[in-house]
């Protein structure tokens, strides 16, 4: 029998089980995790109620730091502290992106757009039943829903799919679900052969010249034949800035000059508040409702459409704010309206009085941030709106939601715009005082490999994972991560089996 080689893969997340599903039938795999749990109670299953586990008082199932804005705003930042990272506690709302900027990233790895769709329609299902595959479903619409889709076509903006981004269009949302729960890149592995433990941080890598030959973790020594790093953002830029600044340490140059932590971007996110004349089913009317809450899991669960399928966002539309031919700005509409992301400031709606927000993401910022090293910590900084160019087109973005807002016929179900006033006369003190983390960071380590995905100077180490993206391609990054994972473990396959 041939041995097979051994493949170290560090996280156990949304890229790195990806990739171990598709390696562990050619190779001996070993998925480092440093994540305590496994999964999460059954009962936080259904999508919606994913939201409950970030109002917790004691975090559990994923852990909290704050980023601080120039003006010394904190905001908070989630990070899993489950197997599957962020692709089970987060990822709900789904979409593809731009064809275009999809094409410029896939370039580089000498990849295209045709690869990734088959790689798309791989690993995603419309249908509920498909098995091994992220499923999705789109969302339940409500009379906001359509008086939105309604309004946008006065404005010209026709109704499409807002699976995609190329052209300006509006729809419903797509989330990861199936019949009943989320679902997840756990979903796409069938029979789990690769090896995986939980708990356990790698302390440094092992390297026998500039040929990478395993890991130290806090537990063990594992001795591979290949390293990959799916550690995330954060995880993947520690590790890597750690190691160059050992070896240095000990006279060994392997990963110097290497740019590492540079260039990390964050979506930003604000939203405006909006009450209603009239119920219309949202979750500042239920949240302090048994009887509306018992309804709403009767109604999930005799299989009918309600807002448990998904996060509480429902439809959306692609803009093109500053008219130079490519889409730049996602707004979704959210059936509630919430005082501070995940109810970060001690709340979670800002009553029981009927509302929605319009919540706006700018795809493509231009703000860049960085990692560093502080001791035994890291400082992660995106430097949030550092872009005049970021502010300015979330100020275009409120203009657009104010005039939609007071169109008709969304205008109808109108009672108020909160802080109205201030996104019309002082755009960018709201902006400021008004915007959270989109939780997407990407980054960090697109300079430091080349066309394979292997770190420059090296033999043997690999990063798949958001640091590798230079750009957007859409307002959520989760399918971006899933789909570049299976891009590059078919590469590294082709190129190493």
């Amino acid at each position: 029998m041939t041995h097979k080689q051994r493949v170290v893969i560090i996280g156990g997340g949304t890229a790195g089980l990806v990739i171990a599903n598709n390696l562990q039938n050619y190779f001996n795999v070993v998925v480092v995790e440093k994540s305590q749990y496994k999964k999460y109670p059954k009962r936080y299953s259904p999508p919606l109620l994913i939201g409950l586990l970030f109002r917790a008082k004691k975090l559990k199932y994923f852990s909290k730091r704050d980023f601080v804005l120039s003006g010394g705003r904190h905001i908070p930042f989630f990070e899993s502290n489950v197997f599957g990272g962020a692709s089970v506690i987060n990822g709900c709302v789904h979409m593809l992106g731009s064809k275009t900027r999809w094409s410029s990233i896939l370039k580089k790895f000498d990849s295209n757009y045709e690869k990734l769709i088959g790689s798309y329609q791989k690993l995603y299902s419309l249908n509920s039943r498909a098995k091994n595959k992220i499923n999705l479903s789109i969302s339940c619409q409500n009379i906001i829903d359509k008086a939105f889709i309604k309004t946008l076509s006065i404005f010209n903006i026709p109704e499409g799919d807002t699976n995609y981004s190329n052209i300006e269009s509006c729809g419903p949302i797509y989330n990861t679900v199936r019949n009943f729960f989320r679902t997840s890149v756990i979903s796409l592995i069938q029979n789990i052969k690769f090896e995986y433990s939980l708990g356990e941080n790698v302390e440094h890598l092992l390297f026998n010249g500039s040929k990478v030959v395993g890991v130290k973790t806090n537990l063990r020594r594992i001795k591979s034949d290949y390293v990959i790093l799916s550690a995330g953002v954060i995880g993947t830029c520690d590790l890597l800035l750690r190691e160059s600044a050992r070896l240095e340490r000990e006279g060994d140059s392997i990963l110097k000059g290497l740019t590492i932590g540079g260039d990390i971007q964050d979506h930003s996110n604000l939203r405006i508040n909006v009450l209603t004349n009239k119920n219309i089913g949202s979750l500042n009317e239920i949240s302090d409702s048994f009887y509306q809450k018992l309804i709403l899991l009767v109604k999930h669960y005799s299989g009918q459409p309600t807002l448990m399928k998904g996060t509480g966002a429902t439809s959306a539309v692609h803009l093109d704010l500053d008219k130079d031919g490519e889409i730049d700005t996602r707004i979704q509409v959210v059936q509630f309206s919430e005082t501070g992301r995940h109810g970060s400031n001690g709340q979670f709606f800002n009553s029981s009085h009927p509302g929605f927000s319009l919540s706006i993401t700018a795809i493509n910022p231009q703000s860049k941030g960085s990692i560093v090293l502080d001791g035994s910590n890291n400082i992660v900084d995106p430097m949030f709106l550092s872009s005049k160019k970021d502010i300015e087109l979330l100020k275009l973005a409120l203009e657009f939601c104010l005039k939609l807002l007071r169109s008709s016929p969304i205008s109808k179900h109108v009672l108020k715009i909160e802080e109205e006033e201030s996104i019309e006369y002082n755009p960018e003190k709201y902006i400021i005082n008004n915007i959270f983390s989109g939780h997407h960071l990407i980054g960090g380590v697109q300079n430091a490999i080349n066309s394979d995905f292997e770190v420059n100077n090296t033999e043997g180490l690999y990063v798949c994972d958001a640091s590798i993206f230079d750009r957007y391609v859409a307002s959520n990054i989760h399918s971006s991560v899933v789909l570049m994972a299976d891009i590059f473990a078919k590469k590294f396959i082709t190129r190493n089996f």
